[in-house]
């Protein structure tokens, strides 16, 4: 969670922009702490319970390794270790498998001096009741849901500002040969329902159209005043982006800036007004340069939102050189159309045209301009390498330049945000409703990704979390707090699935064991835990290959 298409090494650069060392480092360590509070807060868990029920415990440890510091009390030794990274506990009798002076004897010096201590047989794990065993093991999942619980419903009472676009379901661009478009979905509709279920959120929109790929969905849209229903299919319909219909949330297109003696300036556009129409057709910050430059007329009429009131205007377009397929910001590509330009990443950065250095948007589009209707050599760079070891590589393409239009305007969007924050009384029951919606979101992927509705390229690991955590924090403390939720969530969910070797796995024993009424043979669960262990090494590996394949090289 290291080719060039044709060319040998394939891109990270969107690893390294904007980020130094510093930022690295941080976002390093406020991972592992994330991730160590969630392990100590689960073996916490087992802890508490363990030493209620009389079970001993020999070493209840603040992170791993070698110890720092520590103290003894109660025959329990508590210490600081060197790896703060999470915790352990470790109890008398935990493996379930009794061991005898004999096998003590056979290991010789290899024997853990735990096993040395005199431990009453009653203080022993595998000695206590069914009952009591079931409860040290779901006590660590238990935790971490509880966890969950109090930091979503803290979530809401502090407050989450979240985007504004985000709490709506207007469509702001359509993907080219997405579902979406060729079910003739526009900038501008509004998703009312799928399915009729009721839509007022884009993330249920993103919900839905995840659990459902490959099969139809049928979608109620509002566009004007007309209503409509339409029939799509989500997919995997391009490799470079998510699955689903092919549709982005609307974004307002914000007058940012004016360049001096332009178009737009000519016609009286001001900073701070919102386009809403260009020629008619609603636009977003998604979409608005595209839209201005690929107009079908030489004059453009926009539709603009000034201080709440609508006014028109009409702008006579500079016209311009612009490559077909790939679009810019700066000098920097965010988008390239892969069956185009199957060698061009969303990173890389245009450093030449016809071997002429461009190092700013208005020397590429005078380039351009000065090359309409000719085929020309595109020269780009790309960093590739370790994250602490990047270099940069180019290479060129040769792509067709087309006529266009620009009006001299900077845009950028809206950054409206809508505060989540309730009382107390509210915010349980909001915290409740997201922790308990969590558990099912996660049933559902699970169900989704068994029967093929999901792809096993969807599942993250270390390096996906990282990256997620990393885009949590850049969007403040409360966001990140529910990032954490959501994970310690999830972690007590996936640790009750009835694999062996997690805490579901023993969970399921003991019930076995319970209903039988005596202890499972030796051998079955030993071999029951060597393949769970065998299928949890298979899913850390496909992890892993996700986040090296799909998120460092973007493949």
């Amino acid at each position: 969670m290291y080719g060039l298409g044709r060319l040998s090494t394939s891109t990270i650069q969107k690893w390294y922009d904007g980020v130094n060392s510093m930022e690295l480092i941080i976002n390093l360590a406020r991972f592992i702490i994330i991730l160590g509070v969630l392990i100590f807060i689960h073996e916490l868990g087992h802890f508490m319970v363990a030493k209620k029920v009389g079970i001993y415990v020999f070493r209840f440890s603040i992170g791993f390794g070698k110890k720092l510091i520590g103290w003894s009390k109660n025959g329990t030794e508590y210490c600081l270790s060197l790896i703060p990274f999470g915790g352990y506990v470790k109890m008398a009798g935990q493996s379930d498998l009794p061991v005898t002076e004999e096998d003590i004897k056979d290991m010789g010096d290899d024997v853990d001096p735990d096993m040395l201590v005199d431990v009453p047989e009653n203080q022993k794990f595998y000695n206590k009741t069914v009952a009591q065993r079931l409860g040290v093991v779901i006590a660590g999942p238990a935790m971490n849901f509880l966890l969950g619980l109090v930091l979503f419903i803290l979530v809401y009472v502090l407050g989450m500002h979240v985007p504004a676009y985000m709490k709506q379901s207007i469509i702001g661009d359509v993907m080219d040969k997405s579902p979406a478009q060729e079910a003739g979905l526009k900038t501008g509709d509004k998703i009312l329902k799928i399915n009729d279920s009721p839509i007022a959120e884009w993330k249920q929109i993103t919900r839905i159209t995840l659990f459902n790929i490959g099969q139809p969905v049928k979608m109620t849209v509002e566009r004007g005043s007309e209503t409509f229903e339409q029939q799509i299919t989500p997919a995997y319909y391009n490799k470079d982006a998510n699955p689903g219909i092919g549709i982005m949330p609307y974004l307002e297109a914000k007058v940012e800036g004016i360049q001096e003696s332009s178009p737009a300036g000519a016609a009286g556009l001001q900073p701070g007004d919102i386009v809403t129409t260009v020629n008619s057709e609603p636009v977003s910050y998604m979409n608005i340069a595209r839209q201005i430059k690929t107009s079908e007329t030489s004059v453009i009429h926009l539709t603009i939102n000034r201080n709440g009131q609508s006014q028109n205007i009409t702008v006579n377009p500079n016209v311009i050189g612009y490559v077909k397929g790939i679009e810019f910001d700066g000098n920097t590509v965010v988008f390239a159309n892969s069956e185009l330009y199957p060698e061009i990443n969303a990173g890389d950065n245009l450093i030449a045209i016809l071997d002429k250095t461009t190092t700013s948007l208005d020397e590429t589009t005078s380039l351009l301009t000065d090359n309409i209707g000719r085929g020309v050599s595109l020269t780009f760079e790309r960093t590739i390498g370790s994250f602490f070891r990047p270099k940069k590589v180019t290479f060129s393409e040769e792509a067709y330049i087309d006529s266009g239009y620009r009006i001299g305007a900077y845009f950028t969007s809206s950054d409206t945000t809508v505060l989540e924050k309730y009382p107390l009384h509210q915010a349980i029951i909001k915290g409740t409703s997201r922790t308990f919606m969590s558990v099912y979101e996660l049933f559902a992927s699970l169900y989704y990704l068994a029967v093929g509705r999901i792809s096993p390229r969807e599942l993250a690991g270390p390096v996906g979390i990282y990256k997620i955590t990393a885009d949590f924090a850049k969007s403040g403390f409360v966001m990140l707090l529910s990032l954490v939720a959501f994970l310690s969530v999830n972690l007590s969910i996936i640790n009750l699935l009835p694999i062996p070797v997690l805490d579901g796995g023993h969970v399921l024993f003991l019930s076995l064991e319970g209903i039988m009424r005596r202890p499972l043979n030796k051998k079955f669960v030993e071999t029951c835990q060597k393949i769970g262990f065998a299928l949890l090494m298979c899913l850390i590996g496909l992890t892993l290959y996700n986040d090296i394949v799909h998120r460092i090289f973007g493949k």
